[in-house]
């Protein structure tokens, strides 16, 4: 198996990025200040770059948006729907 790379990069970073916010939220003595901060921003850069990474995946990466628009039959435009707006929900948070 053979997997494209931007298809690892995905995997990796987006998996880390979220595993840290994940760990970041239900930390029962969270990191306070500035500290916070930094590892929020390690978390959310990684998972955004692992998002970005996938679109390079795509036939046509310039159409990354129509990728969301069949939500209704696609797993992996659902995948990407949910992990936006996990991504808004911890930029709220």
């Amino acid at each position: 198996m053979h997997p494209a790379p931007s298809v690892i990069i995905f995997t990796t970073f987006s998996g880390l990025g979220f595993g840290l916010l994940f760990w970041l939220g239900i930390d029962p003595t969270p990191p306070k200040g500035w500290v916070a901060f930094v590892f929020w921003l390690i978390a959310y850069a990684m998972a955004v770059g692992g998002l970005l990474s996938s679109t390079f995946h795509l036939g046509r990466p310039e159409r990354f948006l129509k990728a969301f628009s069949q939500w209704r039959s696609s797993w992996l435009s659902r995948e990407g729907i949910a992990a936006v707006t996990t991504l808004v929900a911890m930029g709220l948070y």
